[in-house]
């Protein structure tokens, strides 16, 4: 192999790592209350120990049978500042 398709292939393989660092670093999950929900504009807004944060959803789908006042683990990952739920699950309340 040549010294320019070994630096290629280098590189390549630099690159593929720390895309996959920087996903797995990027998908997050929060516990809180639910403060507002849209199954229309897919959106819900949660109140955890934080703060309040708000996401936009996959799909609507993921909201149905969640109501405010729930308490919820959503997982999220997030993408030029926006983000977005990928899974939504009713949990018992914390305490």
């Amino acid at each position: 192999m040549s010294g320019d398709v070994k630096r290629i292939m280098s590189h390549f393989l630099i690159v593929v790592v720390l895309l996959t660092f920087v996903g797995v670093a990027l998908a997050a999950e929060v516990t809180g209350v639910v403060t507002a929900v849209n199954v229309e504009k897919s959106t819900i807004t949660l109140a955890s120990e934080k703060m309040a944060v708000s996401f936009d959803c996959e799909t609507g789908s993921l909201l149905n049978g969640i109501k405010v006042g729930d308490t919820v683990m959503l997982k999220y990952t997030e993408e030029g500042g926006k983000k977005l739920a990928t899974s939504v699950t009713r949990v018992a309340p914390m305490k």
